[in-house]
């Protein structure tokens, strides 16, 4: 009798050491997934800035037009609006 109630004790507490360490391992995914993410914005962020080297040579006014238009395409509406 007290060997099953040991038995049955080691394997709860196997289970309970297994969902901390996949409580632990989701954690460290999202963790990770929000370094990819940054990665990601990041590169794209360097291509852009390659892209605006080579773009535009022309007066002041006609490179703010050319850049409030690539803004405002790149815009995501927020809300309602």
């Amino acid at each position: 009798m007290f060997s099953l109630i040991h038995k049955a004790l080691i394997k709860a507490l196997s289970l309970d050491d297994a969902y901390n360490r996949i409580e632990i391992l989701e954690a460290k995914i999202k963790r990770l997934e929000g370094f990819a993410d940054e990665n990601e914005s990041l590169w794209r962020f360097l291509d852009e800035q390659k892209e605006m080297e080579n773009v535009f040579v022309g007066s002041a006014e006609e490179y703010e037009a050319e850049i409030t238009d690539m803004m405002l395409r790149q815009m995501k509406p927020q809300g309602d609006a």
